[in-house]
């Protein structure tokens, strides 16, 4: 796609949306997977980029139990028995010290997966709670084109997305976490606490793209009037809003 005409699409989605949707291809549920998938993709790299981050800024060590060595009562019955796999291994410490750093990476990593699949399942059922929305309010529209509208209602959150990775690397990017581990929690709600306000304006200014976005889909695909379609659009995603925020 051609720089001018990419940039007149861009332009159409946030400031006539409702035209942007009287395109073709922009009710097409395969372009709202197209978008779900890129955001999933985008948020599952933040999580694990989080990890970095918290791992850069952290100095400190943890005691921890040995997951090489058997319990003892495995020890206990198998040590003395040279031929025994398990009494081998009994040799080693009981306790090890871990880099607290490396722990927040393998902790992102295991997230990572687990925000790639939550960000894929949202999108049906956002589509979903839209269509009964929709329907219930005299919509026409079909399932798939509902889905559609649900995909592309959450582009605006790479804005979001982009406004917090910049936030958390300021942040962060100024503070070293240090021992005892048992302060990290308050050593992070404090190194975090100056982003609070511009995270929530991000938040609150994405919303109400969603709402702008939402509202225009359920208008051109349900064929609903504006306030309607506004009230359908707006009900479930305020709620999510709320859930989000707090």
């Amino acid at each position: 796609m051609p720089l001018h005409s990419a940039y007149r699409t861009v332009r159409q989605f946030v400031l006539s949306p409702r035209q942007f949707f009287r395109r073709s291809p922009a009710t097409s549920a395969a372009a709202g997977f197209v978008v779900v998938l890129a955001l999933a993709i985008a948020l599952t790299a933040s999580v694990w980029y989080l990890g970095v981050l918290l791992a850069e800024s952290t100095d400190a060590t943890v005691t921890m139990d040995n997951q090489e060595r058997p319990p003892d009562w495995v020890c206990e019955q198998h040590a003395d028995d040279p031929d025994s796999v398990f009494g081998s291994r009994c040799d080693q410490p009981e306790t090890i010290e871990r880099d607290v750093g490396s722990l927040l990476r393998e902790a992102a990593s295991e997230y990572a997966g687990m925000t790639f699949v939550g960000t894929l399942l949202v999108w049906p059922i956002a589509g979903t709670v839209l269509f009964v929305a929709a329907r219930s309010v005299g919509g026409t529209g079909s399932f798939l084109a509902t889905l559609a509208v649900a995909g592309w209602g959450a582009l605006p959150e790479f804005f979001r997305l982009g406004a917090g990775l910049a936030g958390l690397q300021y942040a962060l990017g100024r503070t070293e976490f240090a021992e005892p581990l048992e302060s990290f929690p308050t050593q992070i709600e404090a190194a975090l606490a100056s982003l609070q306000l511009p995270l929530l304006a991000a938040s609150l200014l994405v919303l109400g793209l969603q709402w702008s976005v939402l509202t225009a889909g359920l208008e051109e695909v349900h064929h609903l009037p504006r306030g309607v379609a506004a009230v359908a659009a707006g009900v479930p995603l305020g709620l999510w809003g709320l859930l989000f925020l707090t």
